[in-house]
């Protein structure tokens, strides 16, 4: 918790190079850092703010590095895909 009584993300002060893999490192199985990196999310308290700030954020495919809220790159850019097909296919509907 900070001074405010908020909680505070678990990768405070921890050293973050695990949830930016090198761009050679990325995989269809994540490696071990991104296994550490996954593994602190899970337990974060705010983890799903932490995913919902990324992708609010991205604004194209290639803002999405890194490990975010429990999810990988590969696995963000795919709800990224699923949000602007759906956007595109409600454009097409109206």
């Amino acid at each position: 918790m900070d001074a405010t009584g908020s909680p505070q993300p678990a990768c405070t002060g921890l050293d973050l190079r695990a949830f930016f893999p090198k761009p050679s490192d990325l995989g269809e199985r994540p490696t071990a850092p991104e296994r550490y990196a996954l593994a602190v999310c899970a337990v974060c308290p705010i983890r799903r703010r932490c995913l919902r700030d990324d992708l609010n954020a991205a604004t194209d495919l290639s803002d999405v590095n890194g490990v975010f809220g429990g999810l990988r790159q590969a696995e963000r850019r795919e709800i990224i895909r699923a949000r602007a097909q759906a956007a595109k296919d409600t454009e097409v509907a109206k």
